[in-house]
Formats: C-alpha cells, structure tokens, sequence
C-alpha cells in the first residue's frame, strides 16, 4: 500500500520555483539523447538498415531458442502426448490387419534417448554460459 504525502503550500511552490530553475524544464528529448550519445565509448556500430536487419534476426534466434529449450523443459508425458506425432501410419495399419513385417516398432531405444537428453543438456548449459 502507498502512503500519501501532504506537502504545505509553501513545500510545493518551492518545488515549482527549484522546478522552473532546472535545466530539465526547458531540455528537448532532441538535446537529452545528444548529450547522453557523446557520453558513449568505444566501438560503437551505426545502426543501418543491415546492422539492424543482422541484430534483429540474431535476437529473434536466440528467442526461438531459449522457447525451445523451455518447451524442452517443461516437456512432460502428456504434454507431448497431446502435441500428437508419436503414432505411426504404418504400425496403425499393422495392427488392423493383425500381422506385422517382424519388427517391433514399439520398443524404447532408451540409448538414443538418453543421447538426445545429453544433448539437450549440453545446448542448455552452452546458452547459460554464453
């Protein structure tokens, strides 16, 4: 909860007069961002269109990355149950007509996932170091 400050007449029209005195009162935005931009150092890049075009994108990468890698960790059974893509067409077919081509299509290649997993890890423990 804020609190209310009640300033006397005077304590205001000393702050209008200190207010009127100040350089910020008559400062354009225009002379502001110039003083500060002479305050700058070192290498500076101009903004140009390709300059912007090559940050923006830059930008808009690593946004889609960091998405990915919170997808990826916020990734749980059902959620990836519901984004669909895990039935086959062809192990659909298969077991309408009740036979197979010998091969097991349902077992877990626990190696390749524990790769993947490895991965993922890396890449994340790669974008918090950058």
């Amino acid at each position: 909860m804020g609190s209310f400050v009640l300033k006397t007449k005077e304590q205001r029209a000393a702050e209008k007069a200190l207010m009127d005195k100040s350089p910020l009162k008559t400062l354009t935005l225009e002379d502001f961002l110039e003083s500060e931009r002479h305050k700058l150092t070192g290498t500076l890049t101009p903004v140009t269109p390709e300059t912007f075009a090559k940050w923006k994108k830059e930008r808009l990468d690593k946004r889609a990355a960091e998405e990915e890698a919170r997808k990826a960790k916020e990734a749980t059974g059902r959620a990836m149950f519901e984004k669909g893509g895990w039935e086959e067409e062809e192990s659909e077919e298969e077991s309408e007509d009740g036979e197979g081509d010998g091969e097991e299509t349902d077992t877990w290649d626990l190696q390749a996932l524990r790769r993947e997993t490895e991965a993922l890890d890396e890449k994340k423990e790669a974008e918090r170091l950058a």
